[in-house]
């Protein structure tokens, strides 16, 4: 019984993943070829045929392997099945090279395992994690005793690159708005911390405005698929996102997570004529 329970479920999450991912692939076509050659071109890494990205996937993976053994994780939601750490060494050798001074955001850090995961990417880059490493209870955050166990697991797992993070507590719907204030910019940021769309919509939002030109966002959780009413699934807002950023991005991976790279110019100028009418308009309202 509890296999065939399994089973169902396995069933009813990938329905329901398929009808997010074609939801975000009808206003964004080339969704669809995104991940169908993000699935392949992992499968080729796997097997070894990009020998070249295979030998720079396996030196990252062992360094990452070797800093995460001397950490203490009880969950695993980062590397457990290797996707992640394939596809973001293909993306991110794309845009940087490891030594690049690359500053990095984490919008949910939890244990620390992808933020141990940049840092070692990343030799000379510098994160900065956001978290309230509280529960959350009726949109409400509370400590409690297994928060702050998490929390204390992340600081040991991250005391080899201490020197290297910064850590912000709290909502990231107050601390974003505290880093745009204080003028910040980053060139990767990593979007994986509330699963309401609501909440994703409004993360990806003051991300995007945080964001370097030619910078890179990730959204996490894009086939999440737990909530039942659809709209409240993180699609639903990266698809919204996607909608509203349109024309100043390009997509560089689909599969679980939505990965974008900000454009270099950005098309909304301001129109020196229409700016001039509106002026004078506001100009003889005055007199």
């Amino acid at each position: 019984m509890h296999n065939s329970n399994r089973i169902m479920a396995q069933i009813r999450w990938t329905v329901r993943s398929v009808v997010l991912l074609l939801r975000v692939a009808s206003g964004h076509p080339s969704v669809l070829w995104h991940y169908f050659t993000d699935n392949v071109r992992y499968r080729l890494v796997k097997l070894g045929v990009l020998s070249g990205v295979a030998k720079h996937v396996a030196e990252v993976r062992a360094g990452f392997a070797a800093h995460a053994a001397q950490g203490q994780f009880k969950i695993n939601f980062f590397d457990s099945d290797d996707w992640n750490i394939v596809l973001w060494c293909l993306t991110f050798s794309r845009i940087f090279n490891r030594e690049d001074p690359v500053r990095i955001l984490e919008i949910g850090s939890w244990e620390g395992r992808s933020t141990l995961f940049l840092l070692t990417y990343f030799t000379n880059g510098h994160l900065t994690a956001v978290d309230p490493w509280a529960d959350r209870d009726d949109n409400e955050y509370k400590v409690t005793k297994e928060s702050r166990e998490r929390e204390a697991r992340f600081e040991r797992n991250l005391a080899p690159c201490a020197a290297r993070l910064t850590k912000r507590k709290g909502s990231s719907l107050q601390v974003l708005p505290q880093l745009l204030d204080e003028q910040q910019e980053f060139d990767v940021i990593y979007v994986d911390g509330s699963h309401f769309a609501d909440d994703v919509l409004t993360d990806g939002i003051n991300a995007w405005r945080l964001l370097k030109r030619g910078g890179i966002l990730i959204f996490d959780d894009l086939l999440w698929a737990c909530y039942p009413r659809m709209r409240a699934n993180p699609a639903w807002a990266i698809n919204l996102f996607m909608k509203y950023h349109s024309g100043e991005y390009r997509i560089l991976g689909a599969s679980y997570q939505m990965i974008l790279q900000k454009k270099i110019t950005s098309t909304d100028h301001e129109s020196a004529d229409l700016a001039a009418f509106q002026f004078a308009r506001a100009t003889v309202a005055t007199n």
